[in-house]
């Protein structure tokens, strides 16, 4: 990810730094932005009434079954580490964060700062979650979608501050 962080910095900052566009980053940190939004969006839409899930094509739910049905131990180290090669939007977020540096030492250091708090976080929420997951659930979610609210506001605020 620090790679990835040096290499959205430094291909933005010279495009931005060599053309004098700024929009190219105003662009980066409000495309952050609406990845936060996105975030909190899942979250909120959590507390909503669900829908029926989607199931797997049958060759996939075959292969996958066991994976998804109990995720626990190996499984669920297994699952975990097919689930972190995916994509994600808060992923995206941070890189569109790490390309808006300008440089890539910036972007290295964001995405290595958000490595360095997105897995102790991640632990912590997997810790945190089954003790108060059953009781506290729905107020932990609305929790969680506030900061990521928070946090598109903070990168839409810093977008228009640059655009200006």
């Amino acid at each position: 990810y620090g790679l990835l962080g040096a290499l959205a910095g430094g291909v933005v900052g010279a495009v931005s730094l060599g053309t004098g566009w700024r929009v190219v980053l105003t662009g980066m940190l409000a495309f952050a932005a609406l990845m936060m939004f996105a975030q909190a969006s899942a979250r909120i839409a959590a507390l909503l009434p669900r829908l029926a899930a989607p199931r797997l094509p049958g060759l996939l739910e075959a292969r996958l079954g066991l994976l998804l049905a109990a995720p626990t131990g190996l499984r669920g180290v297994a699952l975990g580490l097919l689930l972190s090669a995916l994509p994600c939007g808060l992923l995206y977020g941070a890189l569109a964060g790490a390309a808006a540096t300008g440089s890539a030492l910036g972007g290295a250091l964001a995405m290595v700062s958000f490595v360095a708090g997105t897995v102790p976080a991640l632990m912590g929420v997997a810790l945190l979650g089954r003790f108060f997951g059953k009781s506290h659930g729905p107020l932990m979610r609305g929790l969680a979608a506030g900061l990521f609210v928070l946090n598109g506001v903070v990168l839409a605020v810093m977008a228009v501050r640059m655009l200006g």
